[in-house]
């Protein structure tokens, strides 16, 4: 530790009995979750250069202790029991105030420390420090929290994390293929909201798998769906990101009357089957005529 913390309150209560059923990743998901709700903010990543910790930090907050503990003590302590977490806060007296749980013999203790050893009721700041196991433990968990999208909970990523994802039973959908995973910890997500997860240059890659290698991931049967039933709300992003990735590959269409021509980088015309069965061209042709195309 940076200070030589003193205890300055510890409060103990009986440990209830919860079924052992998420993991500590499904655990930690949720804990930011419901605290990005609390405080209507999303934090800041940050992973240790060197070692195994992670800090996740919400800037500008201020933060009732007792509230804290209430809303998200158990939830800590849970977590605690896998991968060491604590929180960093200011005080008024501008010194810092270190909040950690302990469970022993049936009972959580909510414990509070400070440089002086006095208590405070309020923080400035509200930053969780994670001690992961090992360095690869903390790697995969750091690409896991900075890839997530707040606003859904979920996280597209790249497929190399899959084991820890799996042990942590993050992975939405197992059987998908798609291009990127998607990871979070509510298994109601919809398809729907793991495309609204996707960040511009993901859905830039997206349009690459099809326009540049020929591969059709799940993503477009999901789009397809969603245009079809007129149900897209991000559809703008969508026309944004093909048109990047046309540019990027020398893609260029010619318009005509009652047809169009699509020619690749090379100067190769593409051809469609004239009832577009595959989800990648029927999103591919919706997206760039959304009137005149039936």
């Amino acid at each position: 530790m940076l200070h030589p913390y003193q205890e300055a309150s510890r409060i103990q209560i009986s440990l209830p009995r919860v079924p052992q059923g998420n993991t500590p990743g499904q655990e930690l998901l949720s804990l930011f979750s419901s605290v990005n709700s609390w405080l209507g903010e999303v934090p800041v990543v940050h992973g240790s250069l060197q070692g195994k910790t992670i800090y996740v930090l919400y800037q500008n907050v201020v933060f009732y202790i007792e509230d804290f503990w209430e809303s998200f003590g158990l939830n800590m302590a849970a977590i605690h029991r896998a991968w060491p977490v604590c929180v960093f806060g200011t005080a008024k007296n501008q010194e810092t105030v270190r909040l950690s749980t302990e469970v022993e013999d049936g009972s959580v203790q909510f414990i509070q420390q400070s440089i002086s050893g006095r208590s405070t009721d309020s923080l400035v700041t509200l930053c969780f420090q994670i001690e992961c196991p090992e360095e690869e433990t903390t790697k995969s968990l750091c690409h896991l929290l900075t890839a997530m999208n707040w606003h859904t909970d979920i996280a597209a990523m790249a497929w190399t994390d899959v084991d820890f994802l799996r042990a942590q039973d993050l992975i939405l959908d197992p059987n998908a293929r798609g291009l990127f995973c998607y990871v979070g910890a509510d298994p109601d997500a919809t398809h729907s909201d793991c495309l609204l997860s996707l960040s511009f240059a993901q859905r830039i890659a997206v349009w690459n798998a099809f326009l540049r290698d020929g591969f059709e991931p799940i993503e477009f049967d999901w789009l397809a769906d969603e245009i079809s039933e007129n149900s897209i709300s991000d559809r703008m992003e969508w026309e944004l990101a093909l048109r990047e990735a046309m540019e990027q590959l020398h893609f260029r269409v010619v318009n005509q009357e009652k047809s169009f021509e699509l020619f690749d980088g090379a100067g190769r015309r593409l051809y469609f089957g004239a009832d577009c069965r595959r989800a990648a061209e029927r999103a591919l042709i919706k997206i760039l005529f959304p009137l005149n195309y039936q």
